[in-house]
């Protein structure tokens, strides 16, 4: 078994939440770090696949996208009074 040093106050959060949910204080650490796992993972999926998207210059720049919201606002607003 592995074992790590939490702050008496998580501690503390940790065992009222055990009590409330009538789960063990593991089974909730276990739950939590695999959560966290999965969005850091996640996150550095994304941040990757954005720099993907640099290098390959699947992007456009701020001005563009201005252009294409007000592109898409103004059909939008003209479809709307058709």
């Amino acid at each position: 078994m592995n074992t790590i040093t939490l702050p008496a106050s998580t501690i503390k959060r940790l065992e009222k939440l055990s009590a409330d949910t009538r789960r063990t204080p593991e089974s909730i650490v276990k739950q939590a770090v695999k959560e966290k796992l999965e969005y850091e993972e996640w996150v550095l999926q994304q941040i990757e696949a954005g720099l993907d998207d640099v290098q390959t210059r699947r992007v456009v720049s701020h001005e563009e996208l201005l252009n294409r919201l007000a592109k898409a606002r103004h059909e939008r607003k003209h479809k709307k009074a058709a």
